[in-house]
């Protein structure tokens, strides 16, 4: 099973904001079944897929010579999981950046079927953020392999 926690860029500004999609896969919507909500792609899911798209901003935008490692999460609205069909919109904005750390604002929406991404304008006055995510910036590591990520993330960003 291999876990695709960010599957489209829509919009990217280097070192400011990206807006990504996910859709849940069929494994996804299995993992709560022994729990009792069967045919939901659990909400954590929904938060490791924000923050691989904060990684993908930051590796991205420093040509893939960075990449991020989470310090903190505050104040997460937790959407409830993806039911089949269901997408998940991330948009993260920058609102501070220094030497070894970045910190995003984090906007998320649950997409029904059918239903097409909200544009730019919607996410740059969605008003309060849903969340935000610390990190600390790193080297990329070696077995990463930069010129894979580069070569994923053109499959990403097309």
């Amino acid at each position: 099973m291999r876990w695709q926690f960010t599957d489209k860029a829509l919009f990217f500004a280097p070192w400011n904001a990206l807006l990504m999609l996910k859709a849940g896969s069929l494994e996804e919507y299995g993992l709560l079944e022994r729990w009792g909500e069967p045919g939901r792609a659990p909400a954590i899911l929904l938060l490791e897929s924000s923050f691989q798209s904060a990684r993908w901003l930051v590796e991205a935008s420093s040509s893939f010579v960075l990449s991020c490692e989470p310090l903190e999460i505050e104040h997460w609205n937790a959407p409830p999981g993806l039911r089949p069909g269901e997408r998940f919109c991330v948009f993260l904005r920058v609102t501070e950046r220094r030497e070894a750390h970045i910190v995003f604002s984090l906007h998320q929406r649950r997409l029904m079927p059918g239903d097409a991404p909200p544009g730019l304008d919607f996410w740059q006055n969605s008003g309060e953020p849903d969340g935000r995510i610390g990190c600390s910036l790193v080297p990329l590591n070696e077995r990463d392999r930069p010129a894979d990520r580069a070569c994923l993330w053109r499959e990403v960003y097309a």
